[in-house]
């Protein structure tokens, strides 16, 4: 009989795989997890208009032409909206992250002034909504920006977060158990006896699986015995766990019992 190709035995595997439960975890705990429901904005990004430099916010018309001196009557710094309104032939002292103030419609950079006690000239033109951050540039209210599966980055949490998410609903870790099996295998660090080996598959096994999200539980070495295979077996069952991976006796020899085992446990091959 000729062997089963790799991509039939993984279509195998996987018919019978979906996701697992949903569980609720805080943002930071949701590293690594899979995401169970599309994520939608619960807020706008950024909520208001908002300036992208340190500098001045002017009405572009006042400073279409340059240089021009301009009245100064507030301040708005981030976290601080300014309450006036912008007229004209006015400016406002304004800070990076600071609401625009009514009537402002463009930022003349800091760089490009030269204030003077309560005014402020402009030495160079600025054209309308220089240097500011329009209001819903990142994202808008209601967007979806994080889909349903998706595995969630270090970034995914940073936009989350910024979407006003302190918790994320994502699907249970899967539960995995490892076994190995065979009267050769010896751990690492122990002498080795005449026909033993170190075993080495379980380290590389449980890796993987840790790497992909899974909680995993080592089950150590059965040796060849039915009741030993079947005791495993059955403490993987105990456990919950939701995947058994053995390794090795799996073939059809006189001592290849982990299909017996199985079977004896009432498991469908």
């Amino acid at each position: 009989m000729a062997m089963m190709p790799v991509a039939e035995a993984l279509q195998r595997v996987l018919a019978d795989a979906g996701p697992g439960p949903v569980e609720d975890v805080a943002l930071p705990e949701a590293l690594g997890r899979v995401l169970a429901n599309d994520l939608t904005a619960l807020r706008t990004q950024p909520p208001d208009a908002v300036s992208a430099m340190d500098g001045y916010a002017v009405r572009a018309a006042d400073v279409a032409q340059a240089p021009v001196t301009l009245k100064l009557i507030g301040e708005v710094a981030a976290g601080h909206p300014f309450d006036g309104t912008v007229g004209a032939g006015q400016a406002a002292r304004i800070f990076t992250g600071g609401v625009m103030p009514d009537g402002a419609d463009t930022v003349v950079i800091q760089e490009l002034t030269a204030r003077d006690g309560d005014s402020v000239t402009i030495q160079k033109a600025t054209a309308k909504a220089r240097n500011v951050r329009a209001k819903g540039i990142d994202f808008a209210q209601g967007d979806v920006l994080l889909g349903r599966g998706r595995h969630l980055t270090d970034r995914d949490l940073m936009l989350a977060a910024a979407m006003n998410y302190p918790v994320l609903s994502v699907t249970r870790r899967p539960k995995v158990a490892v076994l190995g099996t065979g009267d050769e295998l010896i751990m690492p660090g122990n002498p080795l006896g005449p026909g033993e080996i170190v075993y080495s598959n379980g380290f590389a096994l449980t890796t993987l699986a840790q790497n992909e999200g899974a909680e995993v539980s080592d089950l150590g070495i059965a040796r060849d015995k039915l009741e030993d295979i079947v005791a495993a077996v059955r403490r993987a069952r105990a456990a919950g766990v939701d995947i058994l991976v053995t390794s090795g006796g799996a073939s059809v020899g006189d001592h290849d019992l982990v299909q017996r085992a199985l079977a004896a446990e009432g498991l469908d091959l």
